[in-house]
């Protein structure tokens, strides 16, 4: 009978050594993500990082802009605007290539724009985390980016669109049907997007920062973030919801690391009888889970980008500048996760190495006893 129970003890042990091998590299793995993404000061610089130091900004204008063009250029030309001044925006936003995005961002949605969004977001969500309040707060002062639109900064982004234009070709020029002394073909040139030969620069420019005028009268003073992302009562009462999740989850994480203790406890309880098995018992399982944990953090990027690649949308090609920019910065999100894994996974390591030294010394000084 004793048999009988110490053998079932041994299969309970390995079973929670096991379950413990790959506790170790998740458990650790949630705490860095809990411990980054709960830290509020942290978030801001990530969230900095990523949107500041990289072309991710122009590259989600480009995505975005294109998807919805037709309805802002529909709602513009809606308002009342002198006769000729109607343009195409669809087509105008819809022409556009990476590199006039980029002039665009760095024109017109300066750093300061853009630190000022992501400081507002940040502490708005936070703020509501850690506070009774239903919804966040969170609204967008875009009064300096109405003033860089009216501003310096406005004509340069134009002037750097109007650059990249292509002369027209013959085929354009006859569509335009343009004459020395016409009027400037205002819709059709904006939709056509081309320099005209026979109508002077400043003429032409001048009809793209018609455009930016109808922008400029569109855009609020202030952007309710909030309230364009929530539309119902139902809606309210499910981001009320979701506050407490992430409080428990916040919780969770924070107390993820008491599941490998805890296992290392049950093992003990199970499984060890004596010194030198424990080296065993909890040896093995660290050196295995430490493993996995250390080769994970040196492994990431490469396994992140394969597995994000396999997910990502239909409609972020892998040849656009979004896709490469989504890699590049859910990489950076990752790595406060997994940096600190290389040195907490190298520490277990020397632990579990330690506790199978142990055992094998205790073991053999024991056999050395029994000869003797």
């Amino acid at each position: 009978m004793k048999t009988i129970l110490s053998a079932i003890l041994k299969l309970i042990a390995f079973i929670l050594a096991g379950i413990l091998i790959l506790a170790i590299p998740l458990s650790l793995m949630a705490y860095n993500l809990g411990d980054s993404i709960f830290n509020q000061e942290e978030v801001n610089q990530i969230v900095s990082g990523v949107f500041l130091d990289s072309d991710i900004v122009p590259a989600m204008m480009e995505i975005i802009t294109n998807r919805q063009a037709e309805e802002i250029s529909q709602k513009i030309e809606n308002t009342e605007q002198p006769e000729g001044q109607v343009l195409d925006l669809f087509t105008l936003v819809y022409s556009m290539e990476e590199s006039n995005w980029i002039n665009f961002r760095a024109a017109l949605l300066s750093d300061r724009v853009i630190g000022n969004w992501i400081q507002v977001t940040v502490n708005g969500f936070y703020r509501w985390l850690d506070s009774e309040e239903r919804i966040p707060q969170i609204r967008w002062n875009m009064v300096p980016l109405i003033e860089q639109m009216g501003g310096p900064e406005g004509d340069e982004a134009i002037v750097a669109f109007y650059d990249s234009l292509p002369d027209c070709t013959d085929l354009q020029m006859e569509e335009m049907k343009t004459q020395p002394g016409d009027p400037v073909p205002r819709a059709k040139m904006v939709k056509e997007l081309c320099k005209l030969s026979t109508f002077p620069h400043v003429e032409q420019i001048q009809v793209y920062s018609d455009v930016m005028q109808m922008v400029i009268k569109a855009t609020p003073e202030e952007f309710n973030a909030t309230q364009s992302f929530l539309k119902g009562g139902e809606t309210i009462n499910g981001v009320y919801t979701l506050k407490w999740n992430l409080r428990r989850l916040r919780a969770t994480m924070a107390a993820a690391l008491l599941i490998p203790i805890g296992l290392l406890f049950l093992i003990l309880l199970f499984g060890v009888r004596s010194m030198d098995s424990l080296g065993q018992w909890w040896g093995i399982p660290l050196v295995g889970g430490s493993l996995i944990a250390l080769i994970s953090a040196l492994l990431f990027k490469p396994l992140w980008t394969g597995i994000l690649t396999d997910r990502m949308p239909e409609a972020i090609p892998q040849t656009s500048l979004l896709y490469h920019e989504i890699i590049n910065g859910s990489a950076r999100v990752l790595t406060p996760v997994f940096n600190p894994l290389r040195w907490q996974s190298f520490l277990l390591l020397l632990v579990g190495v330690g506790f199978l030294a142990m055992g094998f010394i205790m073991r053999m000084g024991g056999t050395g006893n029994n000869e003797s």
